[in-house]
Order: C-alpha cells, then structure tokens, then sequence
C-alpha cells in the first residue's frame, strides 16, 4: 500500500483531536507508556481502569505529569475484565445480560460505584471523563446505572462522555463493520441521552481496527483516521511499552507504542492539520460553523 502521506498534498485546516490511552492501571507497561506520551503531548487523555493491578500506586506518576490544559484523566469502566478479587465476564455475555435486561440492578451499582471511589480516593478529584472497557459504558442498564450516578456525584462538574459513534459513511476507513457494530451498541441511545441532559461527548470515535496491524500497516492507520477526522473527534489507543504473556493484544500494544513514539509522528499529524488537545478544552471552545 503506498503511503497516504505521499499522495496527499499537505495544507488540511487545522482539526482539534482527542487522543486517549486505554486501560491505565491494567498493567506496568501501558503505564510506562502513558507517561511517555503524554509528557511528549502525543496524547491528551488517559483512561483509568481504577480495579487494575497498578493502580492506585500509578496515580502519582500520573500526577506528576498532569496538565489540565493539555491531558483528561478520566475513569475507564470495567465490567468484562479479570482484576484483582475481581473474576472476568466475557463481553458477549455481558451485552446479552444487558440487552435481556438481566441481573441485578443493585450489584452493577455497586461495581460503577466502587470504581468511582477507587478512582477519586486515588486521583483526589473527579474524573474528567468516563468511558467504558470495550464500550460497555453504552450498554443498556449500564449506562442508565452510569448516568445516574454521574448525576448523583457530580451535578455541577460534568465529566464529559465518550461517544463510541462510527465516523460517517463518507469516511475512508478499514474496519466500518466492526465500527458499527461497537457504535450499534448503545451509542445512540447514548448520545440521546447525553444531548437531553447536558453531558458533554466527542464528535466520532477513530482507531477501531483488528489489533493485527504491524508498525508500517498501523501508521498507515493512523494517518487514514486523521485524514478523516473532523473537529471534536476521539481516537483511542492502547500503547504499551512492555506487556505479560496474559495480555492478549499485547503485541498490538507494543506495536502501537513504536508508532505513537516514533520520530515521525509529529510530522504525520501536523500534515493533516492535527493539534492533540483534550477533549475538555475543545469542548469548552467550540468553533463556529465557518471555521
């Protein structure tokens, strides 16, 4: 495939995008590389698995590189993921209980409310933003329990959401069924929801792909999302520097850290008009229709 970057001129409009690691607090090497992109302002926010093995003692790295103005450090929900005394789900399952309307309303509180606490008592503030491990977050019942703790805890400081919507049909991308498939989901319901109520959400979601790209193929990616990214958009990743042999897309953890850490990166998003901003800052300045 030839590099997009030598077919396409230069010159896009500049375009304010979200970039956000998953799955801080999972294990030491996606830590090691959250920080070291984050310092580098390759991404602008940080998604915390607040159950995870490394957490709370990551927290201070993690503050010790904080930046309101330029990172989000939000809450990660996890509902699918084997943590400490806590056993895994698999996702298919847990779409199904959601969909059924399935289990027990009380306990899936409970589990939103401990991961708020451990977050907070960690962080020492709100989240800037809640998202969902594997999108869960979107899921009938769970995002009803989410949005009405949200409520509960933080009516005058919204943290904002991430809506898990494909980009549009327009789009040049790989992987539009998986994409639709994630945002089929309960990202329109979601989003709904979030409209009628007052609560912040990013424009698309970028970098849904097959975790089975090597470095050469996922930079080819990467410059694809963000010749297709708009104003407001949210592309996750989910570098590592290091993984265990229990990581099941360690590999592509690893492969995604060479790219968001490589030399040419910055040239890649500067050639496409992008500027790495947190979520909560575009949010709060939205551009007019004719910029």
């Amino acid at each position: 495939m030839t590099d997009i970057l030598a077919s396409t001129p230069s010159g896009a409009p500049a375009r304010r995008l979200a970039v956000c690691v998953d799955d801080y607090g999972l294990h030491e090497g996606i830590d090691e590389a959250s920080i070291v992109l984050a310092r580098q302002g390759r991404v602008s926010a940080i998604s915390v698995m607040s159950q995870g093995c490394t957490w709370p003692d990551s927290a201070a790295a993690l503050r010790a590189v904080h930046d309101p103005a330029r990172l989000d450090v939000g809450l990660h929900l996890n509902l699918t993921e084997a943590m400490p005394g806590v056993a895994a789900e698999p996702l298919p399952r847990v779409i199904l209980r959601s969909h059924l309307g399935l289990g027990s309303l009380d306990a899936l509180r409970a589990t939103v409310r401990r991961q708020l606490d451990r977050f907070e008592d960690a962080w020492g503030a709100p989240p800037a933003h809640v998202d969902g491990h594997q999108h869960v977050h979107q899921l009938p019942r769970v995002r009803s329990v989410l949005f009405d703790e949200l409520q509960r805890r933080y009516p005058g400081q919204r943290p904002w959401l991430r809506a898990s919507r494909r980009p549009p049909a327009s789009a040049d991308l790989p992987e539009r069924r998986k994409a639709g498939i994630i945002s089929a989901l309960g990202a329109g319901a979601l989003q709904r929801r979030a409209d009628h109520e007052g609560w912040p959400c990013n424009r698309a979601l970028l970098g849904v792909y097959g975790f089975d790209a090597d470095a050469a193929t996922y930079r080819r990616l990467l410059q694809r999302w963000c010749a297709a990214a708009q104003d407001g958009d949210l592309l996750m990743c989910h570098p590592a520097t290091r993984t265990p042999a229990d990581d099941v897309i360690g590999e592509a953890r690893r492969t995604e850290f060479s790219v968001w850490n490589a030399a040419a990166t910055p040239a890649d998003l500067a050639h496409w008009g992008i500027v790495v901003e947190p979520l909560s800052r575009v949010l709060a300045t939205p551009r007019s229709p004719g910029a």
